[in-house]
């Protein structure tokens, strides 16, 4: 009985395996191959998740780095690491997705703030217009450090200031007129005798260097455009004359109080009209503030700027070492008792820039130098110039510039008051000062002079 039952067990199980295709015997399942057919399930063993390791991420940035670190101190800003399959290369590339905490977006955000680079300006803007007012417009471009250096130029029509001031702030002189960053006088202005600044113009350069450009002094242009523009004198002026020379005085002793250097230019020598100016500009020039009512008459001591004296369109005789002795101790004479630092600090007497002229044969320092006429590059044919087609008898003008602008840059600077000021206190201080000298007592009485 027994035996017949396992018998048709046994038979029941061959039937069912040749139904399932089996084809009477049974096949064990391989549980690691993949089956053929598409639309089968898998079947794998269970296997314990193993602990996967972090990637690690080569050539991290620096700013990353910190933030990661901020991240993963804190248990709600955990970094969660995404591994993506990439289709093209068939490799497993990280994706790091941070959730960064609000204090630390502000942090980052302040410190990109911190290192930004400060404006550059790309013209010049005005400080003083043509009516004597102060403008707001040149705060936007300062910052708030106090390494910055102050240069003003002062001089007549058409001697060049504007020229030599975009030299100093950066241009070439091989650039187009166009180019320049103070509009210089061309074929034009030169020949119907007009000036191109009115006023005082601000021009701040990357080296945070700032430059004010200033209308010519003692011009004929000036007051031609005042009357020709119908303007009204205020009745404290009994000329226009007068109040002419009044201007150009308050604008060279503002001059004389905000900048730590005064570019002087002339295009001969001497003009005694122009040194006598300079020197009643120091007469008027108005006090340094005091830092407070109980300070020693040391601390209260007047600011006196560097002043540069530059000859313009020199020729070859003036590179001479008699010639160039001889203005050096006309300019010391004419400003023996002043207090100006006219000494020590750009000379052509150093032996590097033209050989005979050195100390053991120009026994001043006064702050004296040359320029040839920029538009005189050819000189005619000698036997010298055959032999050296640049030599004129002086250096050529890219190498006298170029050595102008670092005797410049390296002159010693003196604060302006008693405190250290940053660019945008200076400014504040230079609106100040623009104020006191347009209402300066001793300019009123020098007008009364006048009479």
């Amino acid at each position: 009985m027994s035996e017949a039952s396992d018998h048709r067990d046994h038979r029941s199980d061959r039937d069912r395996d040749r139904d399932r295709g089996g084809g009477g015997r049974r096949r064990p399942r391989r549980r690691d191959m993949l089956p053929s057919g598409r639309g089968r399930k898998v079947e794998r063993e269970y296997e314990p998740p193993e602990v996967a390791k972090p990637p690690i991420i080569l050539a991290k940035p620096s700013q990353e780095q910190t933030l990661s670190q901020v991240s993963i101190t804190k248990s709600q800003d955990k970094p969660v690491v995404m591994v993506r399959k990439d289709d093209t290369s068939g490799e497993a590339t990280p994706q790091l997705h941070r959730h960064l905490s609000q204090q630390t977006l502000i942090s980052d955000s302040s410190s990109q703030s911190r290192l930004a680079l400060p404006p550059e300006m790309i013209h010049p803007v005005k400080l003083v217009d043509d009516n004597q007012n102060w403008i707001e417009t040149g705060m936007e471009m300062l910052v708030d450090q106090t390494d910055f250096l102050v240069i003003g130029v002062i001089g007549g029509q058409g001697v060049g200031k504007s020229t030599i001031l975009s030299l100093l702030a950066g241009n070439s002189p091989e650039d187009s007129l166009r180019s320049y960053i103070f509009a210089p006088q061309n074929r034009d202005c030169q020949e119907s005798c007009v000036h191109l600044t009115d006023g005082i113009d601000m021009f701040v350069t990357g080296q945070r260097v700032i430059f004010l450009d200033t209308q010519p002094i003692l011009s004929a242009s000036v007051l031609e455009q005042f009357i020709k523009n119908d303007k009204k004198v205020s009745t404290e002026f009994t000329t226009v004359e007068n109040y002419m020379e009044i201007q150009a005085l308050q604008q060279t002793a503002f001059l004389m109080t905000v900048c730590h250097i005064i570019v002087v230019v002339q295009d001969w020598f001497t003009d005694t009209s122009l040194l006598r100016f300079l020197q009643t500009a120091e007469m008027l020039k108005p006090s340094t503030p005091s830092t407070s009512h109980d300070s020693s008459p040391e601390e209260n001591a007047d600011y006196f700027p560097n002043v540069v004296f530059i000859l313009n369109k020199a020729n070859r005789d003036d590179f001479s070492i008699q010639s160039y002795g001889s203005m050096q101790y006309t300019l010391k004479k004419a400003f023996d008792t002043s207090k100006l630092n006219i000494l020590e600090g750009v000379t052509m007497a150093d032996g590097k820039i033209i050989p005979g002229l050195n100390h053991k044969t120009v026994y001043l320092d006064v702050n004296l130098f040359l320029l040839p006429n920029i538009d005189d590059m050819k000189t005619e044919a000698d036997p010298m110039s055959m032999l050296l087609p640049d030599y004129r008898g002086y250096p050529s003008f890219d190498n006298l510039i170029n050595s102008l602008r670092q005797q410049i840059y390296y002159m010693p600077r003196e604060h302006l008051t008693h405190a250290t000021l940053s660019e945008k206190n200076w400014f504040h201080y230079a609106a100040r000062t623009w104020d006191a000298v347009k209402k300066s007592q001793l300019m009123a009485e020098y007008n009364r002079l006048l009479h």
